[in-house]
């Protein structure tokens, strides 16, 4: 990590995984819309097509990994990373309980990758493997755990309409049940509302349209079933912060 106190405007990348750990520093750090302290010991995943920038107020030191989506194809983390719905890891971890296990592991990535020695993108592979079975330990989550079929209905149910329904009434009346139980069901198992997966599949899917389609912003809009094109400019700002286009533009 670079040592100097810095504002940065928002940008992100397309195909690159962001892990960050700081062992010193102050201020704030937002990931689309949500805002985290910067303080020792904290681990923030910036994912590809987010967006993120810093106001810091004390000199940061850590690391910086960039991780090429292509360097995972074929591991189990891809599919864990770029895959997953709901995102599996949250944007923000402190760890100040296993501060040298994980600066222990940026000191060896990074080792790794300045030697260069045989087989060394799969020993980086392996402590990256390590570094999120770790914060898969922090969320008390493991490789075994099962989500109820009515919460992978909801899912897959999701995946087939979001562009046309919006609403967690339709979903819970599709799934034959009520709001609260669809609510009280994604709270359970993922901590968050019906409503808040609905939004996020929708952002998932606004980002991908604006950074891999030639769509202007008014054909975003009507692919995703917003009826008017201000409409899907609020709702992308509430998500990520900034409007659509200049999102599209502050993605590399």
């Amino acid at each position: 990590m670079k040592e100097v106190i810095k504002t940065t405007n928002p940008h992100g990348h397309k195909d690159y995984l962001e892990i960050i750990y700081l062992t010193q520093g102050d201020g704030l750090h937002q990931i689309d819309h949500h805002r985290f302290a910067v303080r020792p010991s904290s681990l923030y995943l910036v994912m590809p097509g987010q967006i993120h920038n810093w106001e810091l107020t004390e000199i940061p030191k850590g690391f910086v990994a960039m991780i090429q989506k292509d360097f995972l194809l074929g591991h189990p983390l891809y599919d864990l990373l770029f895959r997953t719905f709901p995102a599996a890891f949250p944007g923000a971890f402190h760890l100040d309980h296993i501060d040298k296990t994980v600066a222990g592991i940026f000191e060896s990535i990074e080792n790794e990758s300045a030697n260069q020695e045989t087989n060394f993108q799969a020993i980086i592979q392996t402590y990256l493997l390590l570094l999120f079975n770790l914060l898969r330990r922090e969320l008390k989550s493991d490789d075994d755990q099962i989500y109820p079929q009515l919460l992978t209905t909801f899912f897959s149910t999701l995946d087939q309409h979001y562009k046309t329904a919006h609403e967690v009434n339709w979903y819970a009346e599709t799934l034959g049940v009520t709001t609260k139980t669809l609510n009280a069901l994604c709270r359970r198992h993922l901590d968050k509302t019906a409503g808040a997966v609905i939004t996020e599949r929708l952002t998932s899917e606004s980002k991908r349209l604006l950074l891999y389609s030639d769509h202007n912003l008014g054909e975003v809009a009507y692919e995703l079933g917003f009826t008017d094109p201000s409409h899907f400019n609020k709702f992308f700002k509430r998500q990520t912060g900034v409007l659509p286009s200049i999102y599209r533009k502050g993605i590399s």
